[in-house]
């Protein structure tokens, strides 16, 4: 269930025509302005996934667990105001496949969640990309339990330290081709069925590698590196309090459309060295390795 949780874890520079001589001080060449700009009430449809392989290192054996999320997602834009907008995000078609769970006493798997499908995550920004704030909407008439679940894999789907964010947080100034900027994000992951607490800081750098056609359409290509990347928290699994910490590398690539300011392709990988603390083992530290894989292509 743990491992579970954790996978379920989305133009404007003209210059001015001078009189006389031209002159480019000041200006900056092919520059660029991102702008959120979606059509209200259209439907932006996604297929994502990702890929996920977890090694965990006892003594001289290895124990290595693959896993793979898909799911289809569509992101609708609502509340458009000149500054402002809501997007809401919808999920369909969730499949989680489990592989290497023989050493702990399970089987290979295949797990769909149409539950998840009555709940939808509003996610308020402005037009830089920047969200504001993010709240779950639910239909889900079950159980307060059974709901609580619910959110707690929803947010991991769409809140944890390595999803594919489907927003990028842009300057509000003119950008050239090679143009860099950072942004710090935190995360905190809860998951009160696993007794899961954990903390996701990551330092980023972003660069503007300039505009290109592709798709039929024009973007804007945005790459992100990690300059900090750390993780630290508790868990609970069989009985067993456990502290996890951790580091790594996280590095991703934006398409993004320009006229709509809405992603086209969205490419992520990340690499942890995670450490598991067993505090009622006699602080017996296990250390696990984990590569993550992800796509998310819009469907055009």
């Amino acid at each position: 269930m743990l491992i579970l949780l954790l996978l379920l874890c989305t133009v404007a520079a003209s210059a001015q025509t001078p009189a006389r001589k031209p002159s480019t001080a000041g200006r900056l060449p092919n520059a660029f302005v991102y702008r959120l700009q979606p059509k209200a009430d259209i439907s932006y449809r996604y297929a994502a996934s990702m890929e996920m392989d977890q090694t965990l290192h006892i003594m001289d054996f290895d124990q290595a667990i693959r896993s793979r999320v898909s799911l289809q997602q569509v992101v609708v834009p609502h509340r458009v105001t000149d500054t402002l907008l809501t997007l809401v995000v919808r999920q369909r078609d969730i499949r989680v496949e489990l592989k290497g769970l023989e050493q702990l006493g399970r089987t290979d798997s295949l797990l769909t969640f149409p539950e998840l499908e009555d709940y939808e995550t509003h996610i308020l920004c402005n037009r830089h990309g920047q969200t504001l704030s993010q709240t779950i909407v639910s239909k889900d008439t079950s159980a307060a339990v059974a709901q609580s679940v619910r959110r707690q894999a929803i947010e991991q789907l769409t809140n944890s330290g390595v999803r594919m964010r489907l927003l990028v947080e842009f300057p509000d100034t003119p950008l050239a081709p090679g143009t860099q900027w950072t942004r710090t994000i935190s995360d905190t992951i809860t998951a009160g069925v696993v007794g899961q607490n954990i903390a996701t800081t990551m330092d980023l750098r972003y660069t503007f590698d300039g505009l290109l056609d592709t798709l039929g359409r024009r973007c804007a290509v945005v790459r992100v590196e990690s300059v900090r990347y750390l993780l630290s928290g508790t868990a609970e699994q069989m009985g067993m309090t456990m502290g996890i910490s951790g580091d790594g590398v996280y590095s991703a690539r934006y398409l993004l459309e320009v006229e709509s300011g809405m992603p086209l392709v969205i490419e992520t990988l990340a690499q942890l060295d995670q450490r598991m603390t067993l505090y009622d083992q006699g602080n017996t530290v296990i250390p696990m390795t984990v590569d993550i894989r992800g796509r998310m292509v819009r469907r055009l």
